[in-house]
């Protein structure tokens, strides 16, 4: 299998309550939304850092972002629970600095779905302005080009340094590492077992240009893997010199690489 045919990907969505129970159900809507609000106000005004809220921080980020792509000279940021400022106060600001027309755009492709309701009352307060609610439908399309290239970029990423543990295709050629674990399906983590790629085994990097297959010496034997199939082999590199390792995979029996090491 390639990385992608196993790799699966979960669109996290806030989520909301189907209109016709909101209709059966008005009461017990009010109570759960008095709750949030009650929960909201206790925390709103609490002392704030980047560290402690980094959504806020991503946050104002994306508001410079969308202040220097856009070319506007307002961009402000309104939360509508839990964080200051409110969505409301967002919009009198923006109106106080000589605004006569507002876009309130949700930055979450479920999000806003109680936000018309909000937006109207700020609108009767402020008839000379308008005040215009840019929500769903969003353009899907440019919500997917998003998250795809966030999946390409998290899926390209290198495992965390601290952990010590490399994909085998990330290690250089001439070193060597200890067999962590294997990910995979099933077929696959059997077969590379057979191979020898099990807990504890330690593998040299015979053959590795970054791209294509990898050659590497285990148990033993050498062993050509496709790029993806040495993805799915967590090594630790171990603390040895580097010749050490190029005699090992000179030992090793069977496969040879076109470009012996002198």
């Amino acid at each position: 299998m390639s990385d992608k045919e196993e790799l699966g990907v979960v669109l996290a969505a806030g989520g909301w309550p189907p209109l016709d129970w909101l209709e059966e159900h008005p009461e017990l809507w009010e109570h759960l939304e008095a709750e949030a609000e009650h929960i909201s106000a206790q925390v709103q005004d609490w002392p704030r850092t980047h560290e402690t809220d980094p959504l806020g921080a991503e946050m104002e980020r994306l508001a410079q972002d969308v202040r220097h792509q856009g070319d506007y000279r307002v961009v402000e940021v309104g939360y509508h629970r839990y964080a200051r400022p409110s969505l409301k106060e967002a919009v009198e600001r923006a109106i106080a600095r000589g605004c006569r027309r507002v876009v309130v755009v949700p930055t979450a492709l479920d999000g806003g779905m109680d936000m018309p309701g909000l937006i109207a009352t700020i609108q009767e307060q402020h008839p000379d302005v308008e005040i215009v609610f840019a929500g769903p439908p969003f353009d899907r399309q440019r919500y997917a080009d998003l998250i795809v290239h966030q999946v390409e970029r998290h899926m390209a990423a290198p495992l965390p340094a601290e952990a010590g543990v490399l994909r085998l295709h990330s290690l250089p050629a001439g070193e060597t590492g200890q067999v962590v674990h294997l990910i995979g399906g099933r077929d696959l983590v059997s077969r590379l077992a057979t191979l020898g790629f099990t807990p504890g085994a330690e593998v040299t990097m015979v053959q590795n240009y970054g791209h294509g297959p990898v050659i590497v010496a285990i148990r033993g034997t050498r062993i050509a893997l496709g790029r993806g199939e040495a993805g799915k082999v967590r090594v630790r590199p171990l603390d040895r010199p580097l010749h050490a390792g190029r005699r090992h995979a000179r030992r090793s029996r069977g496969w040879r690489t076109p470009h012996p090491t002198p």
